[in-house]
Order: structure tokens, then C-alpha cells, then sequence
């Protein structure tokens, strides 16, 4: 058993190395997490929930227009004191950029999640969980109908009896749980991953291994704005993260 994780002492890497070629042109002069949802930058409102929830460091893990970040940061300096950029020379892949971002982690257990996604669901409850069962990875995963704007480009579960992850698929088909992008993370775990770039979901059960990996089931809704019609939806409901963020 994991001694008690608080998000105070846990650090936060957010994913956001993506070209986001699917919203191009708005992708080719700024990076899809600082594309603007009202009068802030996406990120802006995803690291203001973070904070609220307790945490205080973050890592942003980032290729493309990584020079943006940076700027982001200095603007935004007051608001996340402790936050680093972290470059990747090529695309990583979400697997490849999570073994990078570890070997930065202070905290022996990390929170992961992508840059261009908003979850509802506390993650205060989620670190808990991870420590309580012992786990060296857990996952988040919220309903299909939950997913604002749909769900085929969210991964499907494969979920055994006791909530262990058996398998991920990228594939169209009919689900009832999808992979929210949000995970809780053993830094010996990722560190001990092959460097190099590959996908997290497809690789899942070799970079587990003998360990213990768990889906923690959220009631919470998910939005992304990695299309041009979720990031549509995005700018039409602003109140969103603001309201569904934890006061």
C-alpha cells in the first residue's frame, strides 16, 4: 500500500506536445491547449481547476511550438510559480513523452493528463484510490455518454472482474467506458519504460508488466477540443470549467 497521496506533494504532467493537425490552421501559429475558450487560453482554465484541487507543480510536456509554452508561463507566472516546460526534440507519443516527463517528477507517484482535455471528476479522490489498492497505475475512465462531443476517438476498455486493466483498443465500436486520458502514475514505473516514441494505450500490458494497473470509474464528464467540433463546443459553454471545477 502507497502511503497517503495528497495533491499538495503530487506532481501534475500535462501532455501537450501534439500538433493538433485535426484543428489546423489555428494549430500552425499556437499550440492546441493555448487556443482560446473565452478570454483565456484553454490551458489557463485547466491548470486553475488543477490548483484549486490542491496541486502546486506542474510539467508540461511539449514539442510542438514549445517556445509558447514558455511564453505562457511567463504571462501567466503569479498564477503557476511552480511549472517547468519540458521539450521534446521529436513527437514521443503518449507513452514515449510520459517516460520523458518522469524523469523530471519530484514525487514518487505523478498525475498525467492531456493538455486539451477537461475532466469534471476530482482527482483528490483518484490519488487516494491509487494508494489505498496499491496500484502502480490507475486510469480514469467516465461513461460514453458522458463524453461531450462523442467518443470515436477515445480508447475502449477492456476491464476485468476486480477493475484491473485487461486491454485498451483505439477502435470504433460500441463502449460503456472509455479511457479519459487521466492517469495516476508510479515514477519507478515510467521511469524504467523504454525511452523512444510510442503510443501509452497500445503498449498498455507490456509497460505494466507485473504490475498492478486499475480503472477508477468517474461519474464525471469529459471535454476535449482536439476536433474542430468539440473545441466548437468548447467556446460555447465557457461556464463549463468553471462550473465543474472544484471550488
Amino acid at each position: 500500500m502507497q502511503p497517503m497521496l495528497a495533491p499538495e506533494t503530487t506532481d501534475v504532467v500535462l501532455l501537450c506536445g501534439g500538433k493538433g493537425s485535426r484543428l489546423a490552421p489555428l494549430t500552425q501559429s499556437l499550440p492546441k491547449p493555448l487556443l482560446s475558450v473565452g478570454e483565456r487560453p484553454f490551458l489557463f482554465y485547466l491548470l486553475q481547476s488543477l490548483r484549486r484541487q490542491g496541486f502546486r507543480r506542474f510539467i508540461l510536456a511539449t514539442h510542438h511550438l514549445s517556445e509558447k509554452f514558455t511564453d505562457f508561463l511567463a504571462t501567466y507566472r503569479e498564477f503557476a510559480p511552480q511549472s517547468i516546460v519540458v521539450f521534446e526534440e521529436k513527437p514521443l507519443g503518449t507513452g514515449g513523452a510520459l517516460r520523458h516527463a518522469a524523469t523530471f517528477a519530484l514525487s514518487p507517484v505523478f498525475v498525467a493528463l492531456n493538455g486539451d482535455s477537461f475532466i469534471s471528476q476530482p482527482l483528490g479522490p483518484v490519488l487516494s484510490s491509487h494508494g489505498r489498492a496499491g496500484n502502480a497505475f490507475t486510469m480514469v475512465a467516465v461513461r460514453a455518454e458522458n463524453v461531450i462531443g462523442g467518443v470515436e476517438n477515445k480508447g475502449a476498455l477492456d476491464i476485468g472482474a476486480a477493475g484491473e486493466i485487461q486491454g485498451l483498443s483505439s477502435g470504433a465500436g460500441t463502449r460503456q467506458w472509455v479511457n479519459a486520458g487521466v492517469y495516476v502514475i508510479d515514477r519507478d514505473l515510467a521511469s524504467a519504460w523504454p525511452s523512444g516514441s510510442y503510443d501509452l494505450e497500445r503498449n498498455l500490458k507490456d509497460l505494466l508488466g507485473q504490475k498492478k494497473g486499475c480503472v477508477f470509474f468517474s461519474p464525471g464528464r469529459l471535454l476535449d477540443i482536439g476536433t474542430p467540433e468539440c473545441y466548437a463546443e468548447a467556446k460555447r459553454m465557457p461556464d463549463f470549467f468553471v462550473a465543474e471545477a472544484i471550488p
